[in-house]
């Protein structure tokens, strides 16, 4: 057993180095900074008869591996008109880009970590930009499809529309005379396309409803870019403290071992 007053001095040195080298090494620490923003991404509401589904713009996964993507990046770069954000943001340089899905939700929380707050704040507000944007670029495809296929309804629906109000005319200039083979393929005819024509109409109404503002959400940043420092010790004294304790067990080893 060694003698606790002899090692007194010991645990003082000790204590006091690992203390001195606590506060060094929190002033000395690198500074970090992190941002942090939430993007909601967009929905799409498709209303079939009684049934509604929606579906997003695109899937979480899709959306996580086009924000990793040198492609997206580079866009990122260019929006922001910072080439550092190449460096900062590249997957395979193990930069301080981070993508994570939240739970339950369809919404993407993304980190940057950087050593400047104006770099990481630029970042992270352009990366939701570029996504927002893309997302819209989706949506405005989505919208032509949609408006193309009315435009080709509308069309057929105006033939169609003709064709019977010309079946329906020729019968009512008709003499009236008992039902015959011939009339009655032309009530078959008229049936079918009048079948038809409501389908169209229908369809043609879904469609105008699926495009309106009221069903489709956009891509949207919900939670502003928040910027805050990153150490490995948030205060001098849990720094100091660290070194104390550990200056204390190193003095403890240096009197067990030293004798």
């Amino acid at each position: 057993m060694f003698k606790v007053k002899k090692g007194t001095g010991k645990y003082l040195i000790g204590a006091v180095l690992g203390l001195l080298a606590g506060a060094i090494l929190y002033f000395g620490q690198p500074v970090k900074w992190k941002g942090e923003a939430i993007v909601r991404i967009g929905q799409i509401l498709q209303n079939q008869t009684q049934n509604q589904n929606s579906f997003s713009i695109e899937p979480l996964a899709t959306v996580i591996e086009r924000l990793k993507s040198r492609a997206f990046i580079q866009a990122v770069a260019e929006r922001a008109k910072r080439n550092e954000i190449m460096s900062l943001l590249n997957i395979d340089e193990d930069a301080g880009l981070t993508i994570k899905p939240t739970r339950n939700s369809d919404s993407l929380i993304i980190t940057v970590v950087g050593s400047s707050a104006e770099l990481v704040r630029i970042s992270i507000n352009s990366i939701a930009e570029e996504l927002v944007s893309k997302h819209d670029a989706l949506i405005a495809a989505y919208e032509a499809d949609i408006r193309k296929e009315i435009s080709m309804l509308n069309s057929e629906i105006d033939v169609l529309s003709k064709r019977l109000a010309s079946m329906l005319d020729g019968q009512a200039v008709a003499r009236p005379k008992p039902v015959d083979e011939r009339g009655l393929v032309t009530g078959f005819g008229v049936m079918a396309i009048q079948h038809e024509l409501d389908y169209k109409l229908n369809r043609s109404s879904l469609l105008r409803e699926s495009i309106s503002s009221a069903n489709i959400r956009p891509t949207s940043l919900i939670e502003s870019a928040s910027v805050s420092k990153r150490r490995m010790f948030s205060s001098v004294w849990r720094a100091c403290l660290f070194g104390t304790l550990l200056g204390v067990f190193l003095s403890v080893l240096w009197v067990r071992w030293g004798k």
